[in-house]
């Protein structure tokens, strides 16, 4: 298990933050789902965003103060793409919250079930619990008071995002299942820890 505070664990944070970063750029550029939409004072926009898979390789390997650390920098251009650039703090300020969230719940999963294989997708899948919930309570109880958004608008909103990150939660654990069997990563981990 790689300790957060040493040279080797903020180095692997950094670089898997950086992923994180590097994934959601790639993907938000090339698939929006929705494209910005102006809702008063805010827009709203929906891509793909597999950040978390970063995410989740840092819990499986660091636990969750790594894991949490790593979502937490890792969705710092979700952040600005998403929150700051359209004018949403809420969004803004949430968004690495919530990512910090999945990453703590998958790195306590991770150490307690083993969860290589078929267990990363459940896993993955109910580690994002916490930040659709969180998710949730932003848009359905913040945006209607702060930006005067209309309660239905707001709940069709979450429900949007939180049923996309479910979907990406399932692939980014068909994914890492996938990655985690794989020679390559063996090595790669058996060189981290040695």
């Amino acid at each position: 298990m790689i300790k957060a505070y040493s040279s080797k664990g903020l180095s692997f944070i950094a670089l898997m933050a950086a992923l994180g970063n590097v994934l959601s750029l790639i993907s938000i550029q090339l698939s929006p789902i929705v494209p910005s939409i102006p809702l008063g004072p805010i827009n709203f926009s929906l891509a793909l965003d597999p950040s978390h898979l970063a995410t989740f390789i840092a819990a499986l390997l660091g636990g969750p103060v790594v894991g949490g650390l790593t979502g937490l920098v890792g969705g710092f251009v979700a952040a600005f793409q998403f929150g700051f650039s359209q004018g949403n703090i809420v969004t803004g300020i949430g968004l690495p919250l919530g990512k910090a969230m999945t990453g703590i719940v998958a790195g306590v999963l991770f150490k307690r079930m083993s969860a290589v294989g078929l267990k990363s997708l459940a896993v993955t899948t109910i580690s994002y619990i916490p930040e659709a919930i969180f998710t949730a309570i932003l848009f359905v109880y913040l945006y209607p008071l702060l930006y005067g958004l209309p309660s239905a608008v707001a709940t069709l909103i979450a429900t949007q995002i939180i049923v996309k990150a479910f979907v990406e939660m399932l692939l980014l654990g068909a994914i890492l299942a996938g990655i985690a069997r794989s020679r390559g990563f063996k090595t790669y981990v058996s060189h981290l820890f040695s």
